[in-house]
């Protein structure tokens, strides 16, 4: 044990050894934080059967740009500049599936609902991208027409 804390602490080791405890530091904090949230992540097939309950809310929180790809049927669409401003048009006791473009954005909208006195929060894992690697079906909205991709779901 000497010879490890003789090793960290040498003068030739200060930096890795600052690297270490940061990266440690920065893992409990992590791990931490995992604990403490309090919505649900949910993959692609967690959140099909999710949204099998009619009285879900699916929010879509990208870009309007973003939306313009393509976008899950049935959904609402508040850009995440602007949900704080209309958490009164969110039902709180309702499920709420939140996604965006890849699952970045979508953990501090749930934060914000959550702190906000909503129950029942999920985040679809990995966003839009995840929800079109698993070929699950979209709606497109073009100026002449609309279409909807239809894939099996699979499990």
């Amino acid at each position: 044990m000497n010879e490890l804390i003789n090793f960290l602490l040498a003068k030739d080791q200060i930096f890795t050894t600052v690297i270490l405890i940061v990266l440690i530091i920065f893992l409990i904090v992590s791990i931490m934080m995992d604990k403490l949230k309090k919505y649900q992540d949910l993959d692609t097939n967690k959140a099909v059967d999710l949204m099998e309950d009619s009285n879900a809310i699916i929010l879509d929180i990208r870009t309007e740009k973003e939306r313009n790809t393509g976008f899950i049927a049935n959904d609402m669409h508040i850009p995440s500049a602007n949900v704080k401003n209309k958490l009164t048009d969110l039902d709180k006791d309702k499920k709420i599936l939140i996604y965006c473009n890849n699952g970045s954005k979508s953990p501090h909208i749930a934060g914000l609902l959550t702190k906000n006195d909503f129950k029942h929060v999920y985040v679809l894992k990995g966003g839009m991208k995840a929800w079109l690697k698993s070929n699950l079906p979209i709606k497109n909205n073009t100026k002449n027409k609309s279409k909807i991709k239809k894939i099996s779901k699979s499990k």
